[in-house]
């Protein structure tokens, strides 16, 4: 009997601890709202998982991807400020300071990109992803970043629980793209958006004067900037590092990566055979990653490319990709 009182205590003790934590949970999920406080949640998740994945899955952490953005373009009717400035700008500053394993080049600076300003395209108006795939082979590029400011536009919303009023409301619309080099393939595909309030004298003044009056949107940019940054980040990171052979010579070859990579003499990779190509939709084609064709030993490195021997060599020729072994 002892024994069976002991357990009626603890199971109601279990019983109550449960229903004060579902009380405790409902009034903070009230007071904060209970799509806010699943909206953090899941994104705190999302991050961790991730930076998980990334830690235990990949053995070359120490390599940099490089990257590159490119043709960042206004689709809206906005015309007033150049707020693509702001983007081809802000995601390299985001991805260099921010992103442990991306280094992204700038065109303009980076003698190595002089010339690769704008994305090829096909006639049907898509970005010719293989075209692209086979410049940034050449460059010793990862990763190719792109996007669009697609709208700057108003809305009215309908806000309040019981009395409702009508606010009104500036919304800014970001397409971002990120294609892999190794493949072609689209690796990233994101729309990403903003509201910010406009104050009711600015809303008649805009009325009167019949054009858009935006309000200060420095902190609404620099949180969608990183938003922005981290998803494109990640995109990035969870591709395996890839390195491109651009000239074979008897048993020497060339490599589009260097010291800027983390490339360095006695470093030992893995070379397979991406010259088979998928054919997709719309005239879209695609490498495919195939089998291994040698190993290689970087004997020298620049800072964009590096020199190496061939260890064992099953066929290994220009355009094949290296790893980690």
């Amino acid at each position: 009997m002892p024994n069976s009182k002991l357990i009626l205590k603890k199971t109601l003790f279990f019983l109550g601890l449960l229903w004060f934590t579902g009380v405790y949970f409902l009034l903070v999920s009230c007071s904060t709202g209970y799509q806010d406080t699943v909206d953090k949640t899941k994104k705190t998740v999302t991050k961790t998982t991730k930076k998980l994945t990334r830690k235990i899955r990949f053995s070359d952490d120490d390599l940099q991807r490089m990257a590159a953005v490119i043709g960042f373009e206004n689709k809206s009717l906005y015309r007033s400020k150049d707020f693509t400035l702001l983007f081809r700008k802000g995601i390299p500053e985001f991805l260099n300071n921010e992103c442990d394993d991306v280094t992204v080049a700038n065109p303009g600076v980076d003698e190595n990109l002089k010339g690769f300003k704008e994305l090829p395209m096909l006639p049907s108006g898509q970005v010719d992803n293989f075209a692209l795939a086979i410049i940034g082979r050449e460059l010793g590029l990862n990763a190719v970043v792109t996007g669009s400011l697609d709208d700057i536009g108003m809305l009215d919303e309908l806000r309040g629980l019981v009395w409702k009023d009508t606010h009104h409301l500036a919304q800014i619309l970001v397409s971002v793209e990120v294609y892999d080099t190794e493949t072609g393939a689209k690796i990233l595909d994101q729309s990403f958006s903003r509201k910010v309030e406009i104050e009711e004298l600015d809303y008649e003044l805009m009325l009167s004067e019949g054009k858009m009056i935006l309000p200060d949107l420095n902190e609404t940019l620099s949180d969608l900037l990183k938003e922005m940054g981290e998803t494109i980040c990640w995109a990035i990171e969870d591709q395996t590092w890839n390195g491109f052979v651009i000239a074979v010579d008897e048993d020497k070859i060339v490599l589009s990566s260097g010291s800027r990579s983390g490339l360095e003499p006695g470093d030992e990779f893995e070379v397979f055979d991406t010259s088979r190509i998928i054919e997709g939709r719309d005239g879209q084609r695609f490498f495919y990653h195939g089998q291994k064709t040698g190993k290689i030993r970087i004997v020298e490195v620049e800072p964009n490319k590096a020199k190496a021997v061939i260890v064992s060599d099953k066929g290994i020729k220009t355009g094949n990709s290296v790893r980690v072994k």
